[in-house]
């Protein structure tokens, strides 16, 4: 039996890959387990720093904005900065962000530890992979 390489760079490898696992020369299992891998690599992963109900408090998060979608399904209903005055040394201040609140269409799962947003330019995207491909691929390996 073959090895799985540690990354899956382009859809050739991809395709190749599923083709081996098809005929038996890798492991089904293990293939599935890196495709999951980089399907979440659409996601932009960021640390939670708060949970309260549907809203969560992360780092500040230029890019999040109301309509975009977590990895569970959930869409952003909600953005805030959080501003931070910063003396500056002179006898003026600096505003900056610190925080970004999201409310969620839903709240999370207790103890949820990073928050994971769809970016739309990404890995993914860029390197010409497609997803309905990549999901009908891990349904084959499923069967």
């Amino acid at each position: 039996m073959k090895g799985i390489p540690a990354y899956i760079q382009t859809r050739e490898d991809l395709q190749n890959l599923f083709a081996l696992a098809q005929q038996g020369e890798i492991d089904k299992e293990a293939l599935t387990e890196k495709i999951n891998g980089l399907l979440s690599l659409q996601y932009r992963h960021t640390p939670i720093l708060t949970i309260s109900g549907n809203t969560v408090t992360t780092r500040y998060l230029y890019e999040v904005a109301v309509g975009d979608t977590t990895i569970e399904g959930l869409n952003v209903t909600a953005v805030q900065h959080i501003e931070q005055q910063e003396e500056d040394g002179a006898d003026s201040s600096v505003v900056s962000y610190s925080e970004t609140q999201i409310t969620l269409s839903e709240a999370l799962e207790p103890g949820a530890a990073v928050l994971s947003l769809y970016a739309p330019a990404n890995f993914l995207t860029e390197n010409s992979f497609d997803i309905a491909e990549i999901k009908y691929i891990l349904g084959v390996l499923a069967q």
